[in-house]
């Protein structure tokens, strides 16, 4: 299985379940996750779209194997990313995003947490963004939420560095809003969407609306649209491709 979902009352839940590849998105997971997310929005019996993890990692990020990246042309001006795809639906989302980061989240499954409403995590996570060891940069609108959410100098250690961020300096930075143990996670996590899904959804969504509503959208949308055009130039970059090859190529051979 790659994405699995399930409808709790108010609350949609979609779990990346590829927990052998710590679950590494593929291109067949970005389908289904853009269709699911399509599916919530469109829900008018939805307030919450959940997204969490199963087995140990969140997400380990763009699954970068041979299979999933041969034949792919980032210089095509006429091709869009299945990450660039998912971008779209969570800027456009307009129920409340709720990410339960119950372990490691590394990458695109680390950069669009700064897009979610509500973020908890357990103390077992880390937040990793290892743009510069790929010669990559900021995707997931980080380049601009990162520095909100965080200041320069913690978003610049993470974006230009490559510098993890523990659980512990997620809630210090006020990137999530609580740390749970990992034992507890599953158990507590749930406990807030239940406790939240209670609450009044003509308000909930208003007020949604209200924080994040078009002029946020337009933005984030240039934001993304802007990474996106760089990443699409660093991809050809024959530096670039001598590091994801070092790093995710050679490993398969």
């Amino acid at each position: 299985m790659s994405i699995r979902t399930e409808i709790k009352g108010s609350a949609y839940w979609i779990v990346f379940d590829n927990a052998k590849r710590k679950n590494a998105i593929s291109n067949k997971m970005y389908d289904e996750l853009c269709k699911v997310m399509d599916d919530a929005n469109e829900n008018e019996d939805i307030m919450l779209t959940i997204i969490t993890g199963e087995g140990e990692y969140y997400s380990s990020g763009n699954d970068f194997s041979p299979n999933e990246t041969a034949g792919v042309d980032h210089s095509d001006l006429d091709y869009e990313s299945g990450y660039s795809r998912w971008m779209r639906r969570l800027i456009r989302h307009t129920k409340v995003l709720i990410a339960l980061v119950n372990g490691p989240a590394i990458g695109i499954a680390a950069t669009t947490l700064g897009l979610f409403d509500y973020v908890v995590c357990s103390d077992s996570t880390y937040i990793s963004t290892p743009f510069p060891t790929l010669g990559v940069c900021p995707e997931g609108t980080s380049s601009v939420v990162f520095e909100r959410i965080m200041g320069t100098s913690n978003a610049t250690e993470m974006l230009l560095f490559g510098e993890p961020m523990s659980a512990k300096q997620c809630l210090d930075r006020g990137f999530v809003s609580h740390v749970f143990p990992k034992a507890e996670f599953k158990q507590r996590a749930a406990a807030l969407v239940e406790k939240y899904s209670k609450l009044p959804k003509h308000s909930v969504l208003a007020s949604k609306e209200l924080c994040r509503g078009q002029k946020w959208r337009r933005e984030m949308l240039s934001v993304h649209n802007e990474e996106y055009d760089l990443l699409r130039k660093l991809f050809v970059h024959e530096d670039t491709i001598n590091l994801i090859m070092n790093k995710f190529m050679k490993a398969k051979m």
